[in-house]
């Protein structure tokens, strides 16, 4: 573990979000996604909190492992867990049916299996096609099949249908990719229910898609990255709050000139100025190649100068916002430092990475 430097989580922003969402869709039923550790945020205190305080009753993950973990945590109460890609289903029926854990069928012989298996006669029926991601989903041309075969096993109702957009980060535009996406998940569930199959629910919207308000006919809606109050694009109106504060402390500063080496490599300093040492680096998400990236920290232009350590994180500034001393706090996002999103965009990558790449040597301090 990290002293002095950690994960602070306000549970309250998290609540904050919720409610805002709630203005946004105030009809849908939410599927909250807390795979990858609940965004890099602690799975279990995230789930426990967003259902004994905020009345969430579906959740989304990656794998049946960690819905095993969310079900060890409830084991009575009646929450769904969705698995959206683990891969083996007759693998781990037993954990299925055991921990009553829905798959999300992606896979057409996946249907097959679902079917012919008597362990998942009680189990509700998902549906995943795709429509444009090219990742996972059942495809198009493989829907008269799969109602060959729900009709076959007299299986005819579909608990639930979705999809995923592609490109719903990005602004909306007339009959763009996402709307054809739309489009085509409409004329598949049409056909269904022409074909005499009835469909109980359905779900497109993920946090790019409800932050434009779009796929809101749905009955569910499926937020992930917009409830931990990062956006999606630069240009979203979603006014969430970041529910963490990456914090850390300084380990000394001292006065740079221009061309002096600094870390591996030796690499010449490019100005006069202040370099502060974090102990900080690779080993706790803070990744090489970050390495030289501007950003902008106290609402100062900052440099990550030299290469990232394993356990050291180098910033320059022209002008530090303050006289920094040995073991002053220092935040890399939250508390006036930046925002979780603005950073992502200056260092080119993601919120999802940012938050899911903070590794467990970093402890999680959760307040309220």
């Amino acid at each position: 573990m990290r002293p002095k430097t950690e994960l602070q989580i306000h549970l309250n922003r998290l609540d904050d979000n919720y409610e805002q969402l709630k203005k946004i869709a105030p009809h849908n039923e939410i599927i909250f996604m807390v795979k990858a550790n609940g965004y890099g945020h602690g799975i279990l205190e995230i789930v426990s909190f967003a259902y004994y305080e905020l009345g969430i009753k579906n959740f989304g993950v990656a794998s049946v492992g960690e819905a095993k973990l969310i079900r060890q945590m409830l084991p009575k109460i009646l929450v769904k867990l969705y698995v959206f890609s683990d891969l083996d289903l007759l693998g781990s029926k037993e954990l299925y049916t055991e921990y009553n854990i829905t798959p999300v069928i992606s896979y057409i012989d996946e249907l097959k299996e679902f079917l012919e298996s008597s362990d998942f006669k009680h189990t509700p029926l998902v549906l995943k096609f795709n429509t444009g991601m090219n990742r996972l989903g059942i495809e198009y041309d493989e829907l008269q099949k799969v109602i060959e075969l729900l009709k076959k096993h007299a299986r005819l109702s579909i608990d639930h249908l979705m999809t995923h957009f592609a490109n719903s980060y990005l602004p909306l535009k007339k009959e763009d990719k996402t709307h054809r996406q739309f489009d085509l998940f409409k004329k598949i569930k049409q056909e269904l229910k022409g074909a005499g199959l009835s469909v109980l629910e359905d779900s497109v919207a993920n946090s790019g898609a409800i932050e434009q308000q779009f796929g809101l006919e749905c009955s569910h809606i499926r937020p992930g990255l917009m409830l931990y109050g990062a956006k999606s694009h630069p240009k979203s109106s979603w006014q969430g709050k970041c529910i963490s504060d990456f914090k850390t402390v300084v380990l000394k500063s001292v006065l740079f000139k221009k061309g002096m080496p600094i870390g591996y490599g030796s690499q010449p300093c490019h100005e006069d100025g202040t370099v502060l040492y974090l102990p900080v680096g690779y080993g706790d998400g803070v990744f090489t190649y970050y390495s030289g990236k501007k950003i902008n920290l106290y609402q100062r232009q900052a440099k990550i100068l030299g290469r990232v350590n394993m356990d050291i994180t180098s910033i320059f500034f022209e002008k530090p916002p303050r006289d920094f001393k040995r073991n002053d706090d220092f935040y890399l996002w939250g508390q006036g430092a930046s925002e979780a999103s603005e950073l992502a965009y200056q260092l080119k990558t993601t919120a999802y990475q940012l938050f899911t790449g903070i590794s467990h040597r970093v402890p999680r301090r959760y307040l309220k």
